[in-house]
């Protein structure tokens, strides 16, 4: 099996070497860090708002689930252990579970595509429902790493992360981004009436420049001075983001992009 550190993966090894900052001759490792449900590890997931999962691939089950997860989705730990990716999709609002099935399929066949050194790199995003247990639905946008591989290059391992986009997202539109470190350009569309997923331009690769510096606090102004480009250039490209992303207001596109790891 072979590991690879990637951003969240370092994070959780140096807070892991932090919170045994006195035994560094003999570090722990990150696999053992999280499995044990370390306490500071714990708070830290909670604090930020998301729930964490590690997904074993050859066996369709889960070897972790965070307490933030279990808090976010009102269910224990061990319904996920015992039933898997089963019993993940049974929470799975009924009208996103097709959905869902293509975008992993589309995400596999992807990964597939890449080089073997790459796997280890790739990253993905997507957002769908989910039952609590008192019946109501919330939407969650969940992140992917590729942690581990297997011996003939197949995913093993994944980091999942959870965070809860009720307030953000209304709307029933799906919009899955397949990277790697080196290329954001892989984003497709969930069609919700064709069933289909479809390649899609967002974000394209000025409307990109453009979101990282909203996300900047820049002013229009300031931005179209940075780029080179007219004001009625960047407010264009704000506005055609805003209807690709189909929310109504700035904050909430740059909200979304910071929470899908795009800015």
């Amino acid at each position: 099996m072979e590991k690879i550190p990637c951003a969240h993966w370092q994070a959780v090894s140096k807070l892991a070497k932090l919170y045994q900052k006195d035994v560094l001759s003999a570090p722990l490792d990150p696999y053992d860090c999280l499995l044990r449900r370390d306490p500071l590890l714990e708070k830290i997931f909670a604090l930020a708002d998301y729930g964490v999962a590690i997904f074993d691939a050859s066996k369709a089950s889960y070897i972790y689930i965070s307490e933030s997860l279990e808090h976010m989705l009102s269910y224990r730990a061990d319904a996920f252990r015992a039933g898997g990716l089963a019993f993940a999709f049974s929470i799975v609002h009924p009208d996103d579970v097709l959905a869902v099935v293509q975008i992993l399929e589309k995400e596999l066949d992807f990964l597939q595509t890449l080089p073997v050194d790459q796997r280890l790199e790739h990253r993905s995003s997507y957002d769908y429902r989910f039952r609590r247990a008192d019946g109501t639905y919330i939407r969650v946008l969940q992140r992917n790493t590729v942690l581990a591989l297997d011996a003939d290059g197949r995913l093993l391992h994944r980091l999942i992360v959870l965070t809860d986009i009720s307030h953000l997202k209304k709307d029933d539109s799906r919009i899955l981004n397949l990277n790697t470190e080196r290329d954001f350009g892989n984003a497709y569309t969930y069609n919700t009436v064709e069933h289909t997923i479809v390649k899609d331009n967002f974000p394209s690769k000025r409307e990109l420049q453009v979101l990282k510096l909203l996300g900047a606090g820049r002013t229009s102004k300031q931005i179209a001075t940075e780029l080179a480009i007219s004001v009625h250039t960047v407010e264009t490209h704000r506005r055609n983001m805003l209807a690709k992303a189909n929310v109504k207001d700035t904050s909430k596109l740059v909200s979304l992009a910071l929470a899908s790891g795009l800015i």
